[in-house]
């Protein structure tokens, strides 16, 4: 399978290419971005993409306002061999420094970005969620969770020891590094393969010109369930709502399927392995 490395860093790219190389792929560096474009994408199935690349306008006719100085030369190199070649697989790689504009772009059509800060492995990991490397990887999963504690042991235990799954991510469990809130889903949604949103009865609210009690999930969940549709997309099939007790769904979700464990997970567990199929290893 032929992948294209656009990456000005020598070592950098010579260690990709050599741990590629080692899972016996075919490899192409280019290391600026009129090298890349002259590239014939015929054979290519995925290119690899240093957002910040030399580019020389005159040669490859991107201009320094689209490239942003240079500062998002990959993003134009990317939309060019997408407009050549829609089906190609993409996978931006960054060195760190915060390009909120390179991660919208990416996040918008569902392309991965990694860091160089996280290591090779981080890298690995994602071309096997894209299918350029086969492997074991099991799927990797997220947990939107409110104040019922037990249905989110329950939960991570069945993921684990009876879908096989990876260690969920749960947002609190995880090292903000300096960033902010939103900043930390922007960069947890590129890497899980699911989203289980829990919605249990947490918080009492009565109605306007209402004395009728009702019970809803918290609204940092419902802010979540949104953003998670948002980066992954309602048809993904990659979100699953997860419902228990008396709880007010929203009725922005009307239509979308929900999986009652009211019994628990386990008693769920046939319902919640067939709407996973696809994902299972």
């Amino acid at each position: 399978m032929p992948v294209l490395i656009v990456e000005d860093d020598h070592f950098y790219s010579q260690r990709i290419s050599e741990l590629l190389r080692d899972q016996e792929l075919e490899v192409q560096i280019a290391q600026s971005a009129d090298t890349a474009l002259a590239v014939d994408l015929g054979n290519i199935d995925c290119a690899i993409i240093d957002i910040m690349l030399p580019n020389d306008p005159a040669a490859s006719g991107i201009t320094s306002e689209e490239c942003r100085a240079g500062f998002l030369t990959g993003i134009a190199v990317a939309r060019r061999f997408l407009q050549k070649k829609p089906e190609l697989r993409i996978v931006l790689l960054s060195s760190g420094v915060e390009n909120t504009e390179a991660e919208a772009w990416a996040l918008q059509r569902s392309v991965p970005f990694v860091s160089k800060n996280e290591g090779y492995d981080s890298l690995i990991q994602t071309l096997r969620r894209v299918k350029i490397l086969a492997g074991e990887r099991a799927p990797l999963s997220f947990i939107v969770h409110g104040h019922d504690s037990e249905a989110v042991l329950e939960l991570k235990n069945f993921v684990q020891n009876t879908l096989k799954w990876q260690e969920p991510l749960i947002l609190r469990e995880q090292p903000s590094l300096g960033k902010t809130l939103i900043e930390k889903f922007e960069e947890y949604s590129r890497k899980v393969d699911c989203v289980f949103v829990l919605l249990t009865p947490d918080d009492k609210v009565i109605g306007s010109g209402s004395s009728e009690e009702k019970r809803r999930s918290r609204q940092n969940v419902i802010f979540e369930l949104g953003f998670f549709y948002g980066a992954l997309e309602r048809r993904s099939g990659r979100i699953l709502l997860l419902h228990k007790g008396p709880v007010d769904l929203p009725s922005d979700t009307s239509g979308i399927v929900w999986i009652d464990i009211n019994n628990g997970i386990a008693a769920a567990g046939e319902e919640i392995r067939k709407e996973v199929a696809s994902l299972l290893v």
